[in-house]
């Protein structure tokens, strides 16, 4: 949506990390921030993507390209130090990234599941647990970006991912309680199925499964944007 200026709050000074913001959801709320006029340090896995999401949002003075894993306990600390050192601070942290993957149970490996529990739902811990002492100086708040799947079943195929982001939920859930005395703020955003390159190419990949999915589950009967 476009809002005048009037109607847009102010984030001027805020500073914030979004993981997986070269796409999707993530490059929304990017855009959606830097018209607020907060900093942000934009994330993906690969470089030149991370600056070509930084092109495309045209505010490159605002903008620090950070780039790693984020199924990796070890890069989430790097990725929280660049975005703290770059920015200067820490004032929300959004963990959007993740990686959907369709597998029926007897299919499903070990392999598999670990990549998928690592980047959707392990990650929101070790980047809330790095990001903690820039947030206390800052008393700012995190984001975890879970699913509607997290909280009700969806396609059959996606339970291994709606299983991720029901322990994103729970996580929020408890991280809350634990630092509300620090007065840093937890909570979950839970989408439905949104039009982004994620979900168009498991509909791709599903002969047009999610999409038939989301007309017979949803009143309005199309797919979020």
């Amino acid at each position: 949506a476009n809002f005048t200026s009037e109607q847009m709050i102010s984030l001027t000074g805020k500073r914030a990390l979004i993981t997986g913001s070269t796409m999707g959801i993530g490059h929304a709320a990017a855009r959606g921030l830097l018209e607020a006029d907060a900093r942000i340090a934009i994330h993906g896995r690969d470089i030149e993507r991370v600056r070509e999401a930084i092109r495309k949002l045209g505010h490159p003075a605002r903008t620090v390209p950070v780039c790693g894993d984020v199924g990796d306990p070890a890069e989430c600390q790097r990725l929280i130090e660049e975005s703290v050192t770059g920015l200067g601070g820490l004032d929300y942290l959004v963990c959007n990234a993740g990686i959907g993957a369709l597998s029926y149970p007897e299919d499903l490996t070990e392999e598999h599941w670990d990549k998928l529990f690592n980047v959707n739902c392990r990650s929101g811990y070790f980047l809330t647990k790095y990001a903690l002492p820039a947030l206390r100086e800052s008393r700012g708040s995190v984001l975890l970006v879970a699913s509607a799947a997290g909280i009700c079943a969806g396609p059959s195929d996606a339970y291994a991912y709606a299983v991720t982001k029901a322990g994103l939920i729970s996580l929020a859930q408890s991280l809350a309680l634990e630092l509300a005395p620090h007065e840093i703020r937890i909570n979950a955003l839970c989408p439905g199925y949104i039009n982004t390159p994620m979900i168009a190419a498991e509909n791709a990949a599903t002969g047009g499964q999610i999409h038939r999915f989301v007309e017979e589950a949803t009143p309005l009967r199309r797919i979020g944007t």
